[in-house]
């Protein structure tokens, strides 16, 4: 009996003695990564190894910029065009500063607001929202026709990005303080008139300014990191199935935003959203004007569906030359 309780205790002494060496250890090497980081001149992605050395991410989207000029050119479309690989920033345009109306995309940064409410307290998205009759709008989404007066936030949230919904717009612009809205606004560069108010001018955004906006969800610039990754989440479960529209495998995730108005002389149609390929995060964004719903979303599918084609194929010569 003496002879095991002494062996249990020395067992237990090693134990400890070993994982207080291993925690030693990982300080000595998180003091090192940070001197590197700090003294260095390579990304600090490299020395946390979050990117691989030699890792030859794709660099040159000039292929795809002639193969998309072409198609538009070929087939008379009057659309912008704006792809980058945000893993390292590579991109490709096409008349992509050309501005148009952002239709439903102007519901991103409400819910970007919405979700830093959340953050400070002033918000939660487990309490009841109001849903007033002067909000109800059968223009998209289907919340209008609810018999409920008041429900989760998180629900309301969930119409806004997965349907579009614009009741769950209308709602939610009551839980918004328009000044930090505007702040928003000007910290993307976006001039989108979210009230739209009539004595002001018809508001405008570029697919290259759209990519600001989903590089700081990506990024979490300025949400935290949970609440970027459930606002993506939430988009890539929209009801728009791009993989479905583009022809793309259903394994590839794709977080995206579609705007679509077609009321008297305007037709504007658009899809942003960032492509989850392998070890590629490409985000892309197709905005169109003048083009029927068919031609719309021909164009749209094409470019996607070209661009994730092409992203495939790099990335697989990429591949064998790192061998």
């Amino acid at each position: 009996m003496i002879i095991k309780f002494k062996w249990v205790v020395i067992s237990e002494t090693m134990i400890l003695l070993i994982l207080l060496g291993l925690i030693v250890n990982n300080y000595l090497a998180d003091k090192k990564i940070e001197q590197k980081i700090q003294e260095g001149f390579l990304s600090p992605r490299i020395y946390a190894g979050i990117l691989e050395p030699k890792s030859h991410l794709i660099v040159n989207f000039k292929p795809l910029k002639q193969e998309i000029t072409e198609y538009i050119a070929k087939n008379n479309i009057n659309a912008s065009v704006y792809v980058e690989n945000f893993r390292n920033g590579a991109f490709m345009g096409i008349n992509e500063k050309a501005e148009f109306f952002p239709a439903s995309l102007n519901k991103l940064p409400v819910a970007i607001l919405i979700m830093r409410n959340v953050e400070i307290g002033n918000l939660s998205l487990d309490q009841k929202v109001q849903i007033m009759d002067a909000d109800r709008t059968n223009t998209s989404g289907n919340l209008y026709a609810t018999k409920e007066k008041e429900l989760p936030l998180r629900l309301v949230l969930e119409k806004l990005l997965k349907n579009s919904d614009n009741t769950a717009l209308r709602v939610l612009l009551h839980y918004v303080d328009l000044e930090n809205l505007q702040f928003v606004l000007d910290y993307y560069g976006l001039d989108i008139n979210i009230e739209q108010k009539k004595n002001k001018q018809p508001d405008l955004v570029s697919p290259k300014a759209m990519s600001t906006l989903f590089s700081s969800l990506y990024f979490s610039t300025v949400l935290e990191p949970k609440n970027s990754e459930y606002l993506l989440s939430l988009l890539a479960e929209s009801e728009f199935d791009m993989n479905k529209i583009a022809n793309i495998p259903s394994d590839i995730r794709i977080s995206h935003k579609f705007g679509v108005i077609y009321y008297k002389n305007n037709k504007f149609f658009h899809d942003c959203g960032i492509m989850y390929i392998e070890d590629s995060r490409i985000f892309y964004c197709i905005m169109t004007k003048n083009l029927n719903e068919e031609e719309a979303l021909a164009a749209i599918s094409t470019v996607v569906h070209e661009t994730f084609i092409y992203v495939n194929k790099t990335r697989a010569k990429l591949n064998k030359y790192k061998t």
